[in-house]
């Protein structure tokens, strides 16, 4: 007989050892009728008074049996052929196993037989490792991840409602449970369901394309939907997905997906500043032993070029933590992203394309029609009066409203937001126009524009995009152009080749470079999660934990989107391309430094404009979580909150007496930035976006301190 594994289990204090094993037939004896297999000894799973004879634990069973087919399912191995994939049986009933005590190698534990293979499935490695995603999703709430399984295993998806579609791998994949339990369950899941598909509309009631349900999906609810019936049968207690989580795993890190293999070498660089260098070097292998950071870039230019320090340490992040961290890889760099839109304004306004004060609603007009539409009011559940006001305020708003974060539009999200809508600028333009069609998803500032400055944490890049892009077309009395496209047209012919080839993406995409990925403790929207999946199987979740209070308050801003506050969100395929211009920026830190170089040393902006847009404009106070530290003053009386000029935060050190520097942070600490005084460009990328606030500023202190800011 061929034994397919030897492990043991945990769900025993003890560890009980286990062997699985497969009959192997006899080929020379086998016919297309005939089979004639190898003797396998044992008993069926259900034989209770053998099996407490023997001792051995039904948790210990179910356990293996867990490992078993999760081994066969997201594990491979190589075709006669060199292809990889991997093999599991769809018919793993109670009649099917047979369990005897002790294994092949010793009298204790137990062996597992794998019988009947009549019902198995064939997976290529694109399909298993789509399950391993799928799997690991649901483990570790990775909404993005989930979808990339889909799109692997080849469910097409009619609508996208990510955390109804976690609820569902979730409930599958679900925790096991004695048959009573299980069955209570059931119910109240299937109630849910029902209660659901009632209050949705007609085009949302199938999720699906009937036609596109892959048979390996079959296969695969089949599989796991009989394991589950076998350990209610066993009156088990057991979290299947922490059984089935490290073999998903695994074979992510296996799969060629993650590995990440390249030809292309890592640049070296001529440092100026051997000492320098020195002191980022320790000090960054401080953070990542002590666990502050998972992945770092740090590059430091002066006003000539020359590479003062350019220092990595730790890890790719996430699935790829294998792999050591790359001086020209790209890390999502958040709101990095925004100092990037706003050039591009400032670049459009020197070329007379705009000016600051100009009227959004004049050069957008399907922004913010004169004379308000009958009936809206009903539709907004607002009185007259509250829509005749707030549709004056949305008339009202500037360009430098928008860039001073002033607009009111500050946690404005597109209605119906999906993570293949926020992929697409353009799509998340057209939410804030006013459409006639869809009148209840209009979008209108909740205060007086010019009244405060509330950071836009994501409405920024696309009210600056959709005010652009109708700039431009109004100018050249053409079609509105991609902002990507604006972009390369105005934006792109004015950096050095130094920044367009070190890893500068702006706009995602991160074709021909190694792309770190983004890792985060994602407390809030586990919790979030679990309260959701709780209810839908008919139990509480204790409402009045400190945690999820939190959590609620949070989620006002993000009601119906609270994907987007797992940025592991941005792991996912459509978000690695995304154009998200207030946050979806790809850099390395390299490529950043030599951007605000550009831009500090006058290549990109006139030295007029350059001192207008990094003067105090305002301050804001409202998001520093959101919006990543700049503080770097040790000073307790300092203004609280971020200074902003237009598009930039302004930076103040402990010898400034104003602001020194401009740039942009975001989430997580990474931050770019140009100081005046010295001429010298800072990029620092970390791709932890759930770390410790201090840690970019603890980074920015150790080069300030040394060259005596």
């Amino acid at each position: 007989n061929g034994v397919l594994f030897t492990n043991h289990s945990d769900a025993h204090p003890k560890g009980v050892p286990f062997q699985v094993e497969i009959p192997r037939p006899y080929l020379e004896l086998c016919t297309q009728n005939v089979l004639v297999m190898t003797y396998s000894e044992g008993v069926r799973m259900d034989c209770f008074d053998k099996i407490d004879e023997w001792k051995i634990p039904k948790l210990a069973m179910m356990d293996a049996m867990g490992q078993a087919f999760a081994n066969l399912m997201y594990t491979s191995f190589e075709e006669d052929d060199g292809s990889i994939s991997s093999i599991f049986s769809g018919d793993p009933h109670v009649g099917n196993q047979l369990i005897r005590p002790g294994t092949g190698i010793s009298d204790e534990g137990f062996t597992i037989v794998l019988l009947d293979w009549g019902l198995a499935k064939r997976l290529s490695e694109q399909k298993r490792i789509a399950f391993c995603q799928i799997a690991y999703a649901a483990a570790t709430f990775d909404f993005g991840l989930m979808l990339d399984g889909f799109t692997a295993v080849g469910l097409k998806m009619k609508r996208e409602n990510v955390a109804e579609d976690m609820e569902g791998i979730r409930f599958l994949l679900r925790d096991m449970a004695p048959r009573k339990e299980a069955r209570q369950r059931i119910k109240a899941k299937m109630k849910t369901d029902q209660d659901r598909m009632k209050s949705k509309d007609k085009k949302e009631k199938v999720p699906m394309e009937s036609k596109a349900y892959p048979g390996e999906f079959f296969f695969f609810v089949r599989t796991n939907e009989l394991l589950h019936g076998l350990g209610s049968q066993l009156a088990v207690e057991m979290s299947f997905l922490d059984v089935i989580r490290p073999y998903a795993e695994r074979g992510l890190q296996q799969s060629s997906l993650y590995s990440d293999f390249t030809e292309k070498t890592v640049p070296s660089y001529d440092i100026k500043d051997k000492t320098l260098n020195g002191l980022i070097e320790e000090f960054l292998r401080e953070l990542d032993e002590k666990k502050k950071i998972a992945g770092a870039q740090v590059c430091i230019l002066d006003s000539n070029g020359n590479m003062l320090a350019n220092v990595v340490e730790g890890h790719l992040g996430g699935l790829k933590s294998s792999l050591p961290m790359r001086s020209d890889a790209l890390v999502l760099g958040y709101s990095c992203t925004k100092a990037v839109a706003a050039t591009l304004a400032h670049v459009m306004v020197e070329q007379g394309y705009l000016c600051y004060d100009d009227l959004v609603c004049n050069l957008w007009p399907e922004f913010c029609p004169q004379d308000i539409p009958e009936g809206l009011a009903e539709k907004l559940d607002l009185t007259e009066e509250e829509l005749s006001e707030r549709w004056m305020w949305k008339r009202s708003i500037t360009l430098r409203h928008i860039l001073t974060h002033t607009s009111g539009f500050w946690s404005a999200l597109p209605k119906r937001m999906t993570i293949k809508r926020m992929s697409s600028c353009e799509s998340c333009c057209e939410a804030f126009e006013y459409n006639s069609d869809m009148p209840d998803e209009t979008l209108l500032p909740n205060r007086q524009p010019g009244e405060k400055s509330e950071y836009h944490f994501m409405s920024f890049g696309w009210l600056v995009a959709g005010t652009l892009c109708s700039a431009y077309a109004l100018k050249n009395n053409g079609q509105k152009p991609a902002f990507e496209e604006l972009y390369e047209a105005i934006l792109v012919p004015k950096l050095s080749t130094d920044t367009l080839f070190s890893g500068f993406r702006p706009c995602g995409g991160g074709e021909g470079f190694c792309m770190a990925l983004t890792e985060a403790d994602v407390q809030m929207t586990r919790i979030m999660q679990l309260q959701r999946e709780a209810e839908a199987m008919g139990q509480t979740k204790n409402s009045s934990d400190g945690n999820w209070k939190g959590a609620s308050e949070i989620q006002k801003s993000f009601r119906g989107s609270e994907f987007l506050l797992d940025p592991r969100v941005w792991n996912c395929g459509d978000a690695l391309h995304a154009n998200v211009p207030a946050a979806g920026g790809r850099f390395s830190a390299t490529g950043l430094a030599y951007f605000y170089r550009d831009l500090g040393t006058g290549k990109v902006l006139s030295t007029k404009t350059l001192e207008s847009v990094s003067t105090v404009a305002t301050i804001e106070n409202t998001a520093n979580d959101l919006q990543g530290l700049t503080a770097m003053t040790t000073d307790t009386d300092q203004v609280e909150g971020v200074m902003l000029g237009l598009g930039y935060q302004l930076i103040k050190f402990d010898n400034d007496t104003e602001p020194s520097a401009f740039g942009h942070a975001g989430v997580g600490g990474s931050i770019g930035f140009y100081h005046q005084a010295s001429g010298i460009s800072v990029g620092i990328m970390l791709n932890k976006a759930d770390g410790d606030k201090d840690t970019a500023k603890s980074i920015i202190r150790v080069v300030s301190k040394y060259l005596k800011w």
